[in-house]
């Protein structure tokens, strides 16, 4: 307030400004505030924007909605897909997921356990050579028309590579006939 009244005095203004340890911009923005508002006009003003110039409009969020009700199932990354092909446009997969929400057409999934997880491991960790060894699956790849499932077995404490299979399927049952 001190500051607004001495500047509506006249004098140096930019002189004014460097004694209060304020950029001149900001001496103007208060002076202009204090101009149009008096002492209210000096509070801090919120910084949320005015408008969301990317906000969907209503049809669009009905749009969406409209798609899960149809396809129950099915999540926001596919309902994105559908929207963008039958209407030509591209939404955000979180910005569905928060109109979802919103309209109450999800429910959040419940946390599962470590046992649930479909993990064998007890999460042991080794504490030396050859005290736990890994098998696991390492994704598959086309390879000569065929497909690539590399089975490996590998020691955890040197994460050294003991064995490396390349099988037809990715299953244990399929996995232990072959080996």
């Amino acid at each position: 307030m001190e500051f607004c009244l001495k500047s509506l005095r006249g004098g140096n203004f930019r002189e004014l400004c460097r004694s209060y340890g304020i950029s001149a911009k900001t001496g103007y923005k208060w002076r202009e505030r204090f101009l149009e508002r008096g002492y209210v006009g000096l509070e801090e003003l919120s910084r949320r924007p005015h408008s969301q110039p990317e906000q969907l409009a209503v049809e669009e969020v009905c749009a969406i909605v409209r798609l899960k009700k149809e396809f129950p199932f099915w999540g926001a990354r596919k309902i994105q897909e559908l929207y963008r092909r039958r209407y030509g446009q591209r939404v955000s997969e979180s910005t569905i997921k928060r109109i979802l929400e919103r309209s109450g057409l999800v429910q959040k999934g419940k946390e599962r356990k470590a046992s649930q997880s479909g993990r064998l491991s007890k999460g042991r960790k080794a504490q030396g050579v050859k005290e736990v060894w890994t098998v696991d699956f390492k994704g598959w790849w086309w390879h000569k028309g065929q497909r690539c499932q590399p089975l490996s077995v590998r020691d955890e404490y040197s994460r050294y590579i003991l064995g490396l299979e390349s099988l037809k399927g990715g299953s244990t049952e399929i996995g232990a006939k072959e080996l």
